[in-house]
């Protein structure tokens, strides 16, 4: 491995220390109390749902902490988005899409590329729904602590 790969590599193992510590932290507040509190503001409960049909819900903390940034998508509409907004795992590649609150990856079709972008089309997007492009690390992170591991129909 490259000095990147290793970087990459401590990075994930980084995030993926503190996405479990807050967890775990999250969850000993609420074993503790009944209820989690959190700055002087409630808790919404359905941030930390999973389902693999939708996909994953954040926390609006982690949302914003781990800098999740998103695009508007049209449906079936080619898009061009930044390559790193791709999610490129070892054998495949995925966006992550964003609908009714929950995170999931999706395949596309790449239409044309450039150095620094692709224009793309998914069967998988409708109207009003976003593309992460920023925070993927985190967000596989996320996928793998709410399903276990590889989500149902990504695995080869």
């Amino acid at each position: 491995m490259n000095n990147r790969s290793n970087l990459r590599a401590y990075s994930l193992l980084v995030l993926s220390c503190l996405y479990v510590s807050l967890l775990t932290l999250g969850a000993a507040v609420a074993d503790e109390h009944g209820h989690e509190h959190g700055n002087g503001h409630a808790h919404d409960h359905e941030e930390d749902e999973a389902d693999e049909s939708q996909g994953f819900k954040l926390s609006q903390e982690a949302f914003k902490n781990f800098g999740i940034q998103l695009r508007k998508a049209g449906p079936g509409v080619p898009m061009t988005l930044p390559k790193k907004s791709i999610f490129f795992g070892l054998q495949e590649k995925n966006l992550y899409r964003y609908r009714g609150g929950f995170f999931k990856r999706i395949d596309f079709k790449t239409l044309t590329k450039t150095k620094t972008e692709m224009t793309v089309s998914s069967d998988d997007l409708q109207s009003g729904d976003q593309i992460a492009t920023e925070g993927l690390g985190f967000l596989r992170i996320a996928e793998l602590a709410a399903f276990g591991g590889v989500a149902e129909g990504h695995s080869h």
